[in-house]
């Protein structure tokens, strides 16, 4: 269980990287991140199912940076 002070935190994070995943073109990042943050803004009771698919699309980009960078 989360400490009630850090969803704020998390929100405040999740806005932070919506904005940076839509200024290098990781569209399905940002949506992920915008979901999770107006679900943690609102008070959500579970944010388990938004975090996982934050968590799947960070993954999915990390993996095409990576084969982009090897070329």
């Amino acid at each position: 269980d989360l400490p009630g002070d850090s969803i704020p935190w998390r929100a405040d994070l999740a806005h932070t990287l919506r904005g940076s995943a839509r200024a290098i073109g990781a569209t399905r990042v940002a949506i992920k991140a915008e979901i999770y943050e107006v679900q943690a803004r609102e008070g959500a009771a579970n944010l388990k199912p938004a975090l996982m698919a934050l968590q799947s699309a960070v993954d999915d980009a990390c993996r095409a940076i990576a084969d982009l960078l090897r070329g």
